[in-house]
């Protein structure tokens, strides 16, 4: 692995986020993934910040693992505390323990997997911000509504096309190949507006304090957009 493609941190980098993080923790209540295995608390969201990133305590249990994506547009940093995640980043695989610090850079291929008996601990970043929360918050909502797939895909065409269309620019599986998801989830996006099928709803928020609730205007633009004032996405 090139070091520009993977950088690993040590303890110092761990100790300094995960000291750090608690503060806001409290503004969201903490959702799960069962189709990756996570438990996921928001600590920090652009909004609240004033820094374009969203941070959040992760968990990942035995057992659990998310596919094969890149972030087109985004860093990804995952700092360990407890227990020993195993990435494969464009191929390789690396583990990563305690007090150490994975960073993945824009548009690199990665995966991730807890094959061990204990839970991981952790924090992830994610710079720039986008709508990486109200992403993560639908396909929990939806994972834990029963509408996924044991992948953690839609199981409604309409919704996969609404959603995974929709945060294309935050997150991009690679299978299937990403030119057949730019040929068949457009059409269904389209059919999904029309149905009335929206990529995000309220009912998924995680915030649980705070007082900012604007919601922005409709459209997305194609090009990356930066964080609404609440991330509100429906449409």
């Amino acid at each position: 692995m090139t070091s520009d493609s993977i950088d690993i941190a040590g303890t110092a980098d761990a100790q300094e986020i995960a000291s750090g993080e608690s503060v806001t923790a409290a503004q969201f209540r903490p959702i799960s993934n069962p189709a990756t295995g996570e438990r996921i608390e928001f600590t920090d969201v652009a909004q609240d910040n004033g820094e374009d990133i969203v941070r959040f305590n992760w968990r990942s249990m035995p057992g659990g693992a998310i596919t094969e994506h890149v972030h087109p547009h985004q860093e990804e940093r995952f700092t360990i505390i407890a227990g020993e995640a195993h990435f494969t980043v464009n191929g390789e695989e690396r583990v990563v323990g305690p007090g150490q610090t994975i960073v993945v850079p824009v548009g690199v291929r990665h995966s991730e997997s807890n094959p061990g008996s204990v839970e991981i601990e952790g924090v992830v970043e994610l710079r720039p911000a986008l709508h990486s929360k109200e992403m993560h918050e639908a396909f929990a909502g939806l994972g834990l509504e029963g509408k996924t797939t044991p992948r953690g895909a839609p199981k409604n065409p309409l919704q996969l096309g609404a959603t995974v269309w929709y945060f294309r620019h935050e997150s991009r599986a690679t299978s299937p190949p990403i030119w057949v998801q730019n040929l068949v989830l457009p059409p269904l996006s389209m059919l999904a507006k029309v149905f009335g099928v929206h990529p995000y709803y309220d009912r998924w928020d995680t915030r649980i304090s705070g007082l900012i609730d604007v919601t922005p205007s409709a459209e997305r633009p194609d090009a990356p957009p930066a964080s609404s004032p609440t991330g509100r996405v429906n449409h």
